[in-house]
């Protein structure tokens, strides 16, 4: 029995590698990620108040934000995390020492059925500590 090998491809063309898939692949990942990342931010779970619609806006892409949320049960929680009084101060001291320019927002989201005063206790955390770009983060009516 005679073979042909008229049919078998050269060798050449075995030793090429296509990576265009594995660059859809990366490029699939990256966007995943940046969809994602924003929501890492607001894991706890808060009930906010309500305002009139247009009170607020939401956060801007380009902007940096450090979001802190005090729970039904007044426990503060940033990045993920969650702080005591102290370790908060520490957070907004650190936050304090950068360059202007550079400086975050930070966003305080504080449950609906909180008492105010819990709110105006971080809000005057911050300012004691130099922040001047302190906002408060609301859900539209």
């Amino acid at each position: 029995m005679a073979r042909s090998f008229s049919k078998l491809r050269p060798l050449h063309v075995m030793n090429e590698l296509n990576v265009t898939p594995m660059l859809d692949l990366c490029f699939c990942l990256l966007i995943i990620f940046m969809i994602s990342t924003p929501v890492l931010e607001q894991t706890t779970a808060v009930n906010l108040p309500k305002a009139e619609k247009g009170s607020g806006k939401p956060a801007e892409s380009k902007q940096q934000y450090r979001f802190v949320s005090i729970g039904r049960d007044g426990l503060y929680t940033m990045g993920g995390k969650s702080l005591t009084k102290s370790q908060l101060e520490s957070e907004f001291a650190l936050i304090a020492g950068m360059a202007d320019s550079t400086q975050p927002i930070v966003r305080i989201r504080g449950d609906a059925t909180l008492p105010y005063q819990k709110i105006i206790d971080v809000m005057s955390l911050a300012k004691a500590k130099g922040l001047t770009k302190v906002g408060l983060d609301t859900e539209i009516r």
